[in-house]
């Protein structure tokens, strides 16, 4: 399936992306994922070589960062993170 995403990001996220000199992905394409509804990923970034998804947490209905990886072929969301602030302290 391919998502096409948002990518609008405000002046501060936009200062983090050129600090990390990350990548706005505005589309990509996954084969096989488990991701619940609100997990669809609304926007992404490559940040130092690793996807990371702005989704909508299952449990708080907040946006968090997660991590998209892969386990066994199949695409899932790893490694939630409040803000990118704490996403940069995680990774």
């Amino acid at each position: 399936m391919k998502f096409v995403l948002d990518t609008k990001y405000s002046e501060a996220e936009l200062e983090f992306i050129k600090k990390h000199n990350c990548e706005i992905v505005s589309e990509i394409k996954l084969s096989k994922f488990k991701f619940s509804e609100n997990e669809t990923p609304r926007r992404i970034l490559k940040y130092c070589g690793t996807y990371v998804a702005e989704i909508c947490d299952d449990e708080s209905n907040e946006l968090v960062w997660a991590v998209l990886s892969k386990w066994k072929g199949v695409y899932h969301f790893s490694g939630i993170y409040g803000t990118l602030d704490m996403l940069e302290q995680g990774l």
